[in-house]
């Protein structure tokens, strides 16, 4: 018995042959994989890139790709594409005297100890639909007071229906006052409760490190200059070297740092050394050896006791879904970046996220490995092979339509 194959079956056939055919060879391309820790919900998960995977990948992570279980890229935006938000942090001042007389004023004192300069404070009161009109006025002493601000309106309390606690902003020429006095006119009623008084500042979130283990260096002091090199276990991206000096006590050199890849010499960065700085130094680099050349002029050179090398943190954030396991791949040098669009939506996804780690990377077993005695065949023919494939199916499926066409036209 044979068995009729209609000629849409035999296309969609072959189109779902190819599309997984480009997913074996999209896996093909990547040298190295890597576990991703299992997740318990489904949520926005930022995996962590370690140095060692780092390593392996190229410098701009266009290599990193995310894939589940069963083989399929799954979307993701790089860690360094979330909008940098500075975190606020309320700074209260020190309550002085806080006095409440119904029928009369409120006097509410703090004190400003390092009489930063500040041109608005912030007021925490409980909840209040009264209306009332108070003075800002400052002081050096507790003893001769100065008008700052008058008739604030105290007002609008009681639309803040979902805290106790309402927060007034007064803003006002910039001082330097040690002491705030803020006195509220209650007018023959019952005093308004403030509870506190203080300003925000805002705090830039700093950069995180990996320090990178098994750093070793050598020095060698010749004529006026000191040449440093450092060497590492991998080619590890480097973005930090911390340096531990010792022996002169104010100095301040030129110092060359230079990438070394056998007898190849690649310029990195100029900067400087001082007794008046950390003695870090922040570069941006892939190298396994840096040469650090030290200008001395007619100085003794520096002693330098220890190096510590960083990599800055890096991450990828992803959508995971619970119960699926993923992987990362990377190890691909003719990889171009992707271009998702969850980047659009950056904005929409929490800093504070659970870390995920990966597991020791291993060799992708579905990486085609070349060796001497096969041929060689570039990523790109693959490609032109694919593309010639749909070339020919669309035209056995436009010639497949015409006769359907011609069919019909004689019935």
């Amino acid at each position: 018995m044979v068995i009729k194959i209609e000629p849409m079956y035999k296309f969609s056939f072959t189109l779902i042959l190819i599309t997984c055919t480009c997913c074996l060879f999209a896996q093909q391309t990547f040298k190295y994989r890597a576990a991703i820790a299992e997740v318990d919900s489904t949520a926005f998960y930022r995996i962590g890139l370690s140095p060692a995977l780092l390593a392996k990948s190229d410098p701009e992570l266009s290599d990193i790709r995310l894939i589940d279980g069963k083989g399929k890229m799954v979307t993701f935006i790089y860690g360094n594409q979330l909008p940098i938000k500075n975190e606020r942090r309320f700074v209260e001042f020190t309550q002085v005297k806080n006095v409440k007389w119904a029928d009369s004023l409120t006097s509410f004192i703090v004190e400003n100890q390092v009489s930063r300069t500040i041109n608005q404070i912030s007021l925490r009161i409980r909840n209040t639909s009264a209306e009332r009109l108070f003075t800002l006025s400052g002081s050096d002493d507790l003893t001769d007071w100065f008008a700052i601000k008058e008739n604030i309106p105290l007002s609008g309390v009681s639309d803040n229906t979902h805290k106790e606690i309402y927060e007034l902003v007064v803003r006002f020429p910039a001082n330097s006052y040690r002491y705030l006095k803020v006195s509220v006119n209650n007018r023959r009623k019952e005093p308004v409760n403030i509870l506190q008084a203080g300003i925000y500042e805002s705090q830039p979130i700093n950069p995180l490190y990996a320090e990178l283990i098994g750093t070793k260096f050598h020095q060698r002091d010749s004529g006026k200059l000191s040449k440093v090199i450092i060497q590492l276990k991998e080619f590890y991206p480097i973005n930090k070297i911390s340096l531990t000096i010792t022996g002169s006590k104010y100095f301040k050199r030129s110092v060359t740092i230079y990438a070394l890849t056998g007898k190849k010499r690649d310029f990195i960065a100029d900067t400087l050394l001082s007794s008046a700085g950390t003695n870090n130094i922040f570069i941006t680099a892939k190298a396994k050896a840096i040469e650090m050349v030290i200008e001395n002029d007619d100085n003794p050179p520096l002693s330098i006791k220890a190096i510590m090398t960083f990599s800055l943190n890096q991450s990828i954030i992803g959508y995971l879904s619970k119960g699926q396991s993923y992987s990362l791949l990377f190890g691909d040098s003719l990889a171009v970046a992707p271009n998702y669009d969850l980047k659009y939506f950056a904005d929409s996804v929490e800093l504070d996220l659970m870390l995920l780690t990966t597991n020791s990377m291993v060799n992708n077993p579905s990486y085609s490995f070349k060796t001497e005695a096969e041929p060689y065949f570039p990523a790109w023919s693959i490609w032109v092979a694919i593309t010639l494939v749909i070339a020919v199916l669309s035209l056995l499926t436009y010639k497949m339509v015409k006769e359907m066409d011609k069919k019909k036209s004689t019935v």
